[in-house]
Order: structure tokens, then sequence, then C-alpha cells
């Protein structure tokens, strides 16, 4: 596969533009923020920032979507995981996101960013139970991925909204083997 090559400047302009926008989602609510406030804090015209993204819900999405990959480290895996490593991995990963982006804090903003998460988790699991089982049939491999999906973020939820006496590593590896197995191992 070719790799593309892109222009360090528009490599440069993007992550002023979203660094201007995270800066100003620490401050400010989300429907407070505007396309000049983010032009302003990044120093750039309105024009190079419609360049970059269609309209400031286009800026979240990819915000969450970049930072969601950031913690799965999706361009960092060199080895296939098996599924108990890819359900820790995703645990891990939404736990670290989810205090990340604390600070978003609107309720139509939560609801875009966990339509993207749930999109993605499921595409990811998706993926992850094809390579298991190639002869999955499609509409059960969807529902698993969609199980494993709602399994993984309301265990992260429910961790981020602990008193997180146990590290998250602890907390998941606790889980795993129910997750894995079912509740019949009691």
């Amino acid at each position: 596969m070719m790799e593309t090559k892109t222009d360090p400047r528009v490599l440069r302009t993007r992550k002023l533009i979203t660094d201007a926008f995270i800066k100003l989602s620490q401050s400010k609510s989300f429907s407070d923020i505007s396309v000049k406030d983010i032009t302003e804090e990044a120093m750039i015209n309105r024009a190079t920032f419609y360049n970059h993204f269609l309209d400031k819900y286009d800026l979240l999405e990819k915000v969450v979507e970049e930072k969601l990959h950031l913690n799965l480290g999706c361009d960092k895996q060199k080895t296939t995981l098996t599924i108990e490593e890819t359900i820790k991995t995703v645990f891990l990963s939404l736990t670290r996101f989810k205090t990340s982006v604390s600070t978003i804090s609107g309720q139509e903003e939560q609801e875009t960013i966990d339509t993207i998460i749930k999109l993605e988790l499921v595409n990811i699991f998706s993926r992850k139970l094809s390579e298991i089982d190639v002869s999955l049939n499609a509409s059960l491999k969807l529902k698993l991925a969609r199980w494993l999906t709602a399994t993984v973020r309301s265990t992260s939820q429910d961790w981020v909204e602990s008193d997180n006496a146990e590290e998250p590593e602890e907390y998941i590896a606790s889980l795993i083997p129910f997750i894995m197995c079912g509740i019949e191992t009691l």
C-alpha cells in the first residue's frame, strides 16, 4: 500500500486549530465556543478554519476521534491482540479518554462524543471478531460487537464514576474472566 504524504503546513495548521479548541474547551462550554474564538486563539483566519473543518461540530468529532485513536494506540499495535487483550486495551483507553475530555460538559456535545465512541468501538470489535472467526455470520458478529461495546463502555463509565480506589488495570482484570466465560464461572 502506498503511503501518501501530507504537507507539514497542513498538519501544523490542523494542530493549531485543535489545540486552540481544546484550550478553549477547558474554560468555556462547547456551546459558548464560536469559530471566531477558535480562529483568534489559533491566530488563523476563518477561511483557513473552513479549509480544514466544516464547522465546530466537525472539529469536535475529529478531536474526539483523534484522542480516542491515540488512547487506543491504534497506530502503535505491532501484533494482533486477542479478544481479551482488546477488551482490556479498550477499557483502559476509555478510562483515560473519559478523564481527558471531562471538560466538555454540554448535553449535545456529550451525546456527539458518545455516538462517535460507540461507532468506533463497534467497528473495532467487529474487526476483532472477524479475525477470530471469519465464518461468523454478519448479524451475529454485529450483535456481539454491540454487546462488547456496551459492556466495555458502561464498565469504563462505572470506573470513572467510582471512587477509583482500584487502579483501572485491577478493576478490569477482576471482570475479564466473567466477560470472557460468562457468569456461570461463579
